[in-house]
């Protein structure tokens, strides 16, 4: 039951607010790991220290494309290093970094030397998707060039199980594709109404949750991670009753 992750994107007002205080509600919502979006002026000290003191572990850290270059990488691997985080995690691709299939070719020399330098210092490196990865260019998406061109040693994935089934992917056959190269699981289900598809908290939505699961633990997947970004309750009460569906389908 230690698989059980917050992406605290997810109640980032809440963050902003009070970035240690939320740390503790989190644990006691029940989730075993923060998955970080952003540190809010922390220090890696005090972060360690407060996610020692509310027993929890450091479930991945999101960073943009800029933060795996040269010396901004540099301050990640030291700061994820004395947080006693091993795995960065590209969260996005701005729109002027994906525009075309040269512009994902980039991205993956990008995440390959990145994943290097990470590798040598004992960190791991993943890639997290959203819908446009999914868009074909000619033939291609931008995702079949992220998968092929990135070497599987350095570079793992994230797989977004809301995202891909936005783009008309079945997510538990998308996680055999990925196979070990699948790291960790965002747990998000989604809901229909009408033409729009949105995003909702487990157990609430069309998602497979059970399906997913049970193929995550079949390829050991680090962690099950939820993420929300539609509301119809307040972000506490969404992050608890997602850490009660979440723990029961771990359980089922």
């Amino acid at each position: 039951m230690q698989k059980r992750g917050l992406q605290l994107y997810t109640i980032r007002e809440l963050c902003e607010k009070d970035f240690i205080g939320t740390l503790k509600q989190v644990s006691s919502w029940g989730y075993k790991g923060a998955q970080f979006a952003g540190y809010h002026d922390t220090s890696a000290k005090a972060l360690k220290q407060a996610l020692d003191h509310y027993d929890l572990k450091p479930a991945g850290s999101h960073i943009g494309l800029d933060q795996l270059k040269e010396d901004e990488l540099k301050r990640q691997i030291e700061y994820n290093q004395m947080l006693g985080n091993d795995l960065l995690v590209l969260a996005y691709l701005i729109e002027e970094h994906r525009k075309n299939i040269d512009d994902y070719k980039r991205a993956a020399e990008t995440l390959n030397h990145a994943g290097y330098l990470l590798n040598r210092e004992g960190l791991n490196l993943g890639y997290h998707n959203h819908d446009f990865e999914f868009v074909d260019h000619g033939g291609e998406t931008g995702y079949d060039i992220l998968l092929n061109e990135t070497d599987p040693s350095l570079v793992s994935f994230e797989l977004d199980c809301y995202w891909a089934a936005y783009s008309g992917y079945d997510p538990v056959q998308f996680m055999d594709r990925l196979g070990e190269r699948l790291v960790t699981l965002h747990m998000k289900d989604m809901a229909v109404k009408g033409t729009e598809k949105q995003s909702t908290i487990l157990g609430k939505g069309e998602l497979d949750l059970e399906s997913i699961v049970k193929k995550g633990n079949q390829f050991s997947v680090l962690w099950f991670i939820v993420e929300q970004e539609h509301f119809e309750k307040d972000l506490a009460t969404t992050a608890k009753e997602n850490a009660r569906a979440l723990e029961n389908l771990l359980r089922s």
